[in-house]
């Protein structure tokens, strides 16, 4: 298995600083954008976005409605 490098890390995707040297506020900052990009991502390919809310899976849809799995 090849060993991933920190600064490979940071090259491959769209980062524009290091997450390694990120203070806290700029952390919750980067995951907010983050949860934004994976929703826009997910809903322009027509999938759900699935995740775990209080213990069940659920499927949340573009159109706003959310179903258990």
């Amino acid at each position: 298995m090849k060993r991933i490098i920190q600064e490979e890390l940071v090259k491959i995707g769209k980062m524009k600083k290091d997450p390694f040297t990120m203070s806290a506020d700029e952390k919750i900052q980067w995951r907010r954008e983050l949860q934004k990009s994976i929703r826009s991502y997910l809903f322009s390919c027509q999938q759900p976005l699935v995740y775990s809310k209080d213990g069940k899976i659920v499927e949340e849809h573009r159109d706003g409605t959310i179903q258990n799995i």
